[in-house]
């Protein structure tokens, strides 16, 4: 059970919203998951990422409150590698949204 450093009803939401993260990050993972992983290591992997998601949005939304949750995601931004590329919007996503609304979700560099 987390600390009381954050009210259950933002726990709650953070544990929901991590949820949905993580359901995006599946789907997005699901050729990779067919050609490399089998359902048993994708069992094994799905709440590792659904709860690495979750421990990032809490110790982020309770770093205001708490030098561990400060240290930890100053810890973790200084470890994100120089040669990672920007995220992008999932190629699927970009191109329903550019053809729903008719321009880019954002605009082009």
């Amino acid at each position: 059970m987390a600390p009381k450093i954050l009210s259950q009803r933002t726990l709650i939401e953070m544990q929901a919203f991590s949820e949905y993260i993580a359901i995006v990050v599946r789907n997005a993972m699901e050729d990779f998951h067919c050609q490399h992983l089998s359902d048993a290591q994708m069992k094994e992997l799905n709440p590792i990422i659904r709860n690495a998601i979750y421990t990032a949005l809490y110790a982020h939304k309770a770093s205001e409150k708490s030098e561990m949750s400060k240290h930890f995601v100053e810890y973790h931004l200084l470890s994100i590698p120089t040669y990672w590329e920007e995220p992008e919007l999932l190629k699927g996503f970009k191109e329903s949204e550019e053809k729903l609304s008719g321009q880019p979700p954002i605009p082009e560099k």
